[in-house]
């Protein structure tokens, strides 16, 4: 619900009289009135009944996870176009999780994936079956490349949001300090223990001391190594600027992966990647 604030008016105090005056009082007293009302309209608009109720501050929450269904199955052999129930929260180019293999992929329909190479990242290719999951697996670039991350997918936004030429930028529209926290799950079937670094780019520009760095495990036992990668601070924001989340690694073998929905126990999907903008304050001393 939107409510429109109006500061309150300080009260026209009438001056005073020499002797005491009913008159004088009542207009006293209708001036406090008046005023204090403000003051409780005022009150009453910001916090509500239940306190804060009415409250809004900049913010935006932000996920990649795409998700979908094989339509028809796949020999290990097979290169030819994957069909899908939908790709539509899937990225134009990237890569596939079906089961333990990874599947790059070049371009897409509506319903299928394009451009197929097999077996990627260290993987095995396997047959897959009608009905399995298939989800986003974001590669992650090798030590002499860097790329940004991509987010398909708004769960909540008020004046932050995803630039929709540039799914890769979080754009601002209020000035102030703001805290970005976000968090990435790796993933590799590669027989190489592999160093993955994130960092945070402002506009263009690395920002300084923003970088986080964890080693994710090799493939043991016929599971991939898996790690979460994690982190906060507080930015001061003007405007108009954009952040982008950066990636790289060192074998270039590792992906930010989405676990699908699973059974037993019965639990939803797992995004590769999460990201929320908080606003903390202005950035007025």
């Amino acid at each position: 619900m939107s409510r429109i604030l109006r500061n309150p008016v300080p009260p026209n105090i009438p001056l005073a009289t020499i002797t005491y005056e009913r008159l004088y009082q009542d207009q006293l007293n209708n001036a406090f009135r008046l005023y204090f009302n403000q003051l409780n309209n005022l009150s009453s608009a910001l916090v509500g009944s239940t306190g804060g109720a009415y409250l809004q501050f900049p913010q935006g929450a932000f996920h990649q996870d795409g998700v979908t269904t094989l339509t028809a199955g796949l020999t290990n052999t097979s290169t030819t176009p994957i069909t899908v129930a939908s790709t539509a929260e899937f990225l134009s180019a990237g890569g596939l999780l079906i089961g333990s293999e990874i599947i790059k992929y070049t371009g897409k329909t509506a319903t299928s994936f394009t451009g197929i190479t097999r077996g990627a990242h260290g993987s095995t290719a396997t047959s897959h079956a009608t009905g399995d999951y298939v989800s986003e697996a974001q590669p992650v670039p090798s030590a002499t490349t860097e790329l940004p991350t991509s987010f398909t997918i708004t769960d909540s936004s008020t004046t932050v949001a995803v630039d929709p030429t540039d799914l890769t930028k979080l754009t601002f529209g209020v000035s102030g300090y703001y805290n970005i926290q976000f968090s990435a799950q790796l993933l590799s079937y590669d027989n190489t223990v592999d160093n993955v670094c994130m960092w945070f780019r402002q506009n263009g520009v690395d920002i300084a001391n923003s970088a986080s760095y964890i080693s994710v495990p090799t493939i043991h036992g016929g599971n991939p190594g898996a790690s979460i990668l994690a982190l906060n601070l507080v930015l001061p924001i003007i405007e108009g600027d954009y952040i982008q989340l950066m990636l790289s690694s060192t074998t270039g073998n590792t992906v930010c992966a989405t676990y699908p929905p699973a059974t037993l126990p019965t639990r939803p999907a797992s995004p590769s990647i999460i990201l929320t903008a908080t606003f903390v304050s202005s950035l007025y001393t």
